[in-house]
């Protein structure tokens, strides 16, 4: 299983029919049908616009008919069609209750062996979930055709609204993807341990002075592209005892008098992504597919990362919807809801608070 195709608005698109972890391939594109798959993007729902958004539009003859399209409505409606021949796979989604303008990340996946498809969207401001089954068998998507896509070989199929692209030979849960990379040395019982070694039942040091069972590891490969991509925090900032690479949206926990004084509250969370213009250079060294990890504890609380508080994950989706997410293989009960979580504050808000601190 393996990434097969990445390309964002500020990147070159890379295809290796071996994984683009190895790097851009040199020889041929294959011809053939994923037997399952996902394809990932990442775009925006505009503020306003009245026609149809076309986010991919994809039409080529190869001895059939072969066409993958995926349009948003001016009703914040999604729909995913593929076709192949006389095959002809339709879903859609109801995306009408999300703010417009935060950015979201839209995954389609299908599986002929266990004979699903869905397509699923995750609002990457505020985590929320949402996915959607298709009624009749799949239709699998072919991985030239996919490259194709990726570099344009027939013209643009993809909207400038859409900010990055990227399929895979396998199904990619959804959501819960926020984290840390490799060697990230977390506070136990027992001391600090790199968070990949971390098994279920281990307690972890929280931000309230006590200890949390660990439910779950969860561990994310994604390409390192658009806002999959990882930054670079840079000891000592923020009393951080070690350099790491985490994910743009992982939320750091930070307090003070200035918080305080700005917003009120004793502590308040804020994204790698809003700390990085405050950072002399945020460019991750991971390579094009990178893991982050993240834990799922009995008590929703931050725990103590190298000098920093991290956030852990919380039920943010209907465990009842079709599509699979990295919780899905945990009891419902078993992953605490965000309850009483800290502020996460804004970009603009995030610039106040730094700025006074670092400017």
């Amino acid at each position: 299983m393996a990434w097969l195709g990445s390309g964002a608005a500020n990147c070159h698109p890379v295809y290796n029919p071996h994984g683009v972890e190895q790097g851009a391939s040199r020889g041929s594109v294959r011809c053939r049908a994923l037997t399952s798959g996902s394809v990932i993007l990442e775009t925006v729902i505009p503020d306003q616009f009245r026609q149809p958004l076309d986010l991919v539009d994809f039409e080529r003859h190869a001895g059939v008919r072969r066409s993958f399209h995926m349009v948003l409505g001016p009703n914040g409606r999604l729909w995913v069609a593929v076709e192949q021949g006389q095959n002809l796979s339709v879903l859609s989604l109801d995306l009408s209750a999300w703010r417009k303008e935060p950015p979201i990340r839209i995954t389609y996946s299908w599986c002929c062996e266990t004979q699903n498809a869905w397509v699923g969207a995750e609002n990457l401001e505020t985590g929320a979930i949402k996915s959607k089954a298709a009624a009749e068998r799949p239709v699998p998507l072919h991985e030239d055709d996919l490259a194709r896509i990726l570099f344009a070989i027939d013209g643009p199929s993809l909207t400038r609204d859409v900010t990055c692209f990227a399929f895979a030979d396998h199904v990619e849960p959804l959501g819960y993807s926020e984290g840390i990379a490799a060697k990230a040395l977390v506070d136990t019982e027992h001391g600090p341990r790199p968070i990949e070694t971390l098994t279920p039942g281990t307690l972890i040091s929280t931000q309230s002075g006590g200890l949390s069972p660990l439910v779950a590891l969860i561990e994310t490969t994604l390409p390192n592209v658009g806002s999959m991509g990882l930054v670079r925090l840079r000891r000592p900032f923020q009393n951080l005892l070690q350099t790491l690479d985490v994910t743009q949206r992982c939320e750091i926990l930070t307090e003070g008098v200035d918080t305080a004084y700005l917003f009120g509250l004793e502590d308040v969370s804020i994204k790698a992504i809003h700390i990085a213009p405050f950072l002399p250079a945020t460019a991750s060294l991971a390579g094009l597919v990178s893991k982050r990890y993240n834990l799922v504890l009995a008590d929703f609380q931050a725990y103590h990362v190298a000098g920093i508080r991290v956030m852990p994950l919380a039920l943010n989706h209907d465990p009842h919807q079709a599509g699979p997410t990295r919780l899905s293989h945990l009891n419902a009960t078993q992953i605490p809801k965000p309850c009483d979580a800290p502020a996460s504050l804004l970009r603009h808000e995030a610039l106040a608070l730094l700025s006074d601190r670092y400017l």
